[in-house]
């Protein structure tokens, strides 16, 4: 007993005692932390909103001064009237900015107007820091050229403003502005009570307050003009979170410490018990991590293991082939029959491989949907992409399930190499590389792995981060090419097509990024990006058609009815204005999913189109199968169409389907007058393409609209 107590029961009480004083240092330390986190996260928000509304004041601002007819307006004919309809009235109803001055270099207001109404004098008597963004505004002109823009706070009579400033001037390459000549665009917009109200709002904070000096006790952040005075603060109070998170732990801790102590006791009394208990634990671990419990097969881990230790140790290297072989479709399975379903259908591939194999190599499962085969030895590689080539040859046999047939597609991918037993796993992430291209490349074959299968993977991860961060950094926008009506020439509607200039890199083609986007995932944000910009862009264009592209991997998601829906309502655009436009690959993999879909967005007045008729798998039998409203013709379907029989006949045979079933035609990629002739007298009537206009910015198209416009009123 004396053993016990002094070599066991009191240095278990000393740690215990320890452990205790510890957790009660930790909760406050944790307390302060919290408190500190609490007022970072507090600063860092207000910070950022105070950013974005500088920065965006700015942008806002370079477009407002990069404007051929405000160059016209402001140095060939100056015109005061058009400023204030084009910048004044703006400031006096926007929320985008509440001041719009127009100034030479020096200062001196030529024109000036505020939500309270018209200002004169010099723009230092109105707003702190005018003559250091003058400078600055200099000396980004001396560097970047008329393009550069300024912005920073500023103090006013109101209190705390966004100022912004850029040289007026043309975006269709007129000469750079003489210094004495040039005019500067200022607009501003006040920072109030309502902006740090959202703040407060959207980061649950407490209220701050724009102050002269913050109080003691509460959180600030200074606020500094161009020429680096402070000229306001922000406060507000700190709520400390860590206090009552200790008040409310401590209540919790006292207790469970003294019951962790009883517990000390009885952990004592069991300990001899435990240990029996671990050792059974520690073998069922063993076996867990080297066998695969659903189907008895080796792991990763047991495999990699087993290979390792087949290699005699006096031996450097020897031949190792991997095959491995991903079962498609698997998780699809699993939604329509359930998981045991497929566990089942697991037994029966790996019951049915190793009737193949017949101990020619291991079988092993090493992923959720993967089997895999290895050999060692001289002839490793030939014996295992004999076995894969049969194993692909019989997969088109259903496999018994229950009272199920089911049929899954196979992608084999297979790699060898000379190993050492520390580097056996560097040939199945071979394999695991040549599997992945397998099934990037439409599934049902094999591929042997290549390096440069690694590079290009490589590359295309690295292309995924930078749309991730495209994205986020606001790089993509929308064109749209006009729909025209061949008949009456005018504009019935646009399609939206995704543009990304890259800042670091340039401009990317859609061609390159969607394939790479649909890989990772990320099509569904692109998606759901150009969809809410088209209506929100061309919703307020009158009665204009809005044809968006919707990708396969979106039609998948069972939420893209209720997105556009909402998306619609949002922007107050009708149904009927709205096109989306389909590919044959999503009808091809899932038919019946495709059916219900289009019944249900048709069913709310959008129009569905079937894109690209004439490339891949399209066939006019989708036209009966699936209830389109309207085909567009591919350009590769009627280019040259009036110098091809075969294709004309083609194109008209299609088009007198279409028009029986009620449905429309469009043709897209029409560049030659030839071609739209025939297409016209074939019964086409609404054409897209280069001979009728490419694809335009907002404000071409709207510009384009507002010249068809006064046609159709002059006329």
């Amino acid at each position: 007993m004396l053993n016990f107590t002094l070599w066991i029961a009191l240095p278990a009480v000393a740690v215990y005692l320890g452990v205790c004083a510890l957790v009660f240092v930790a909760m406050h330390l944790m307390s302060a932390e919290m408190n500190a986190i609490d007022s970072d996260r507090g600063r860092s928000a207000i910070a950022a909103a105070v950013e974005s509304l500088v920065v965006g004041l700015g942008e806002t601002t370079a477009d407002q001064a990069t404007w051929t007819e405000a160059y016209i307006n402001t140095y060939i004919e100056p015109n005061p009237a058009w400023f204030d309809s084009a910048w004044g009235a703006t400031a006096r109803i926007s929320d985008a900015y509440d001041t719009a001055i127009l100034t030479d270099m020096s200062g001196d207001i030529l024109f000036g107007e505020t939500s309270r109404g018209p200002v004169t004098g010099g723009l230092g008597d109105l707003f702190s820091g005018v003559p250091q963004l003058l400078a600055r505004l200099e000396s980004s002109v001396a560097r970047l050229g008329d393009d550069a823009t300024v912005s920073q706070l500023s103090r006013n009579a109101r209190g705390v403003a966004a100022l912004a400033a850029a040289v007026v001037h043309g975006n269709t390459g007129q000469a750079s502005i003489p210094r004495d000549q040039r005019r500067v665009l200022w607009l501003a917009r006040q920072l109030d009570d309502t902006m740090l109200r959202n703040v407060a709002a959207r980061f649950q904070l407490p209220l701050p307050r724009l102050v002269e000096m913050p109080k003691p006790d509460h959180d600030s952040m200074a606020l500094t003009d161009a020429a680096g005075a402070a000229i306001a603060t922000i406060d507000w109070p700190p709520r400390r979170p860590g206090d009552p998170a200790f008040a409310h732990t401590a209540i919790v801790a006292v207790p469970v410490m003294l019951i962790i102590g009883v517990l000390v006791f009885v952990v004592l009394a069991a300990f001899r018990h435990s240990i029996k208990l671990r050792t059974v634990s520690e073998e069922r671990d063993w076996y867990n991590a080297r066998y695969d419990g659903t189907t008895g097969l080796l792991s990763r881990f047991g495999l990699e293991e087993h290979l390792a230790q087949s290699i005699p140790r006096k031996r450097t290297e020897l031949p190792l082939a991997i095959s491995q072989i991903n079962v498609d479709g698997l998780q699809d399975i699993v939604g329509l029959y359930g998981r045991e379903a497929a566990n089942e259908l697991l037994i029966a591939l790996a019951q049915r491989f190793e009737a193949i194999i017949d101990g020619g190599a291991v079988l092993a499962r090493t992923g959720p949907t993967e089997l895999s085969l290895a050999c060692l030895g001289e002839d490793a590689g030939d014996k295992v992409r004999g076995l894969a080539n049969r194993i692909l040859a019989g997969a088109s046999d259903p496999l018994p399930v229950g009272n199920l047939k089911l049929k899954v597609g196979l992608s084999i991918g297979v790699a060898d190499a000379p190993v050492r037993r520390d580097n056996v796993g560097n040939v199945i992430r071979m394999a695991e590389t040549a599997v992945a291209r397998a099934r990037e490349t439409g599934g049902n074959h094999t591929v042997a792995y290549d390096p440069a299968i690694e590079d290009e993977r490589r590359r295309r991860i690295e292309l995924q981060a930078d749309i991730r961060r495209g994205l986020e950094a606001g790089e993509f926008d929308l064109e749209y090419q006009p729909i025209i009506d061949f008949r009456t020439q005018a504009i019935l509607g646009v399609e939206a097509l995704m543009r990304w200039n890259r800042r670091a890199a340039g401009p990317m083609g859609p061609g390159e990024f969607i394939p790479a986007a649909e890989a990772s995932g990320l099509i569904d944000d692109l998606g759901m990006f150009a969809l809410r910009r088209a209506i929100e862009e061309i919703g307020p264009l009158g009665a204009l058609k809005i044809s968006v592209n919707v990708s396969p991997a979106q039609l998948r998601n069972p939420t893209l009815p209720q997105t556009v829906f909402s998306t619609l309502e949002e922007w107050g655009v009708e149904a009927s204005r709205l096109q989306l436009e389909v590919t044959e690959s999503f009808l091809v993999s899932h038919p019946d999913r495709a059916i219900r879909l289009i019944e249900q967005l048709r069913q709310s007045g959008i129009i569905i189109a079937l894109d690209d008729f004439g490339t891949g798998y399209s066939s006019i039998g989708y036209l009966k199968q699936f209830q389109f409203d309207r085909v567009k013709l591919d350009r590769s379907l009627v280019a040259e169409i009036d110098s091809d029989p075969v294709q004309a006949a083609l194109v008209e045979s299609t088009m007198i389907y279409a028009f029986a079933m009620g449905l429309a035609v469009t043709a897209e990629g029409v560049e030659r007058r030839e071609e739209a002739a025939l297409l016209s007298r074939l019964g086409c009537r609404e054409f897209q393409g280069y001979l009728f206009a490419r694809p335009l910015r907002l404000a071409q198209l709207q510009r384009l609209l507002q010249g068809e416009q006064a046609l159709r009123e002059a006329s």
